[in-house]
């Protein structure tokens, strides 16, 4: 299984009805198999996410977050985690909004060094 304790991502792409960008930089903490992360950048003023890791390897996340419009937006994903061949981990994910639209879309976070 995957472990995401201490890893810095970004994203490389997104849904077009989605908020995170290449600037938002997502910083992981994960002890067994419960994960929680801070993002912000770009669109994301401030946001947070909680989840847990399945037995699947899987990772059912929820996520609140402020944008630079002042809206309060919240989600629900399932993301899917790879090494890529230079053994950085990519996070495939499949999300939808709570809020707002209700809206799907999928994107792919990608691994990058702490910053």
């Amino acid at each position: 299984m995957i472990n995401l304790d201490g890893k810095v991502f970004i994203a490389v792409s997104n849904s077009s009805n989605g908020e995170v960008g290449e600037d938002t930089l997502f910083y992981y903490y994960q002890n067994d198999n419960i994960i929680s992360a801070e993002y912000s950048g770009g669109d994301i003023i401030k946001g947070n996410l909680i989840g847990k890791q399945l037995p699947s390897g899987e990772f059912d996340f929820v996520y609140h977050h402020i944008n630079v419009d002042g809206e309060l937006k919240v989600g629900k994903c399932i993301s899917k985690a790879e090494y890529t061949d230079d053994n950085k981990i990519i996070l495939y994910e499949t999300w939808q909004w709570l809020s707002g639209d209700m809206s799907e879309g999928k994107s792919e976070l990608i691994e990058v060094e702490r910053i």
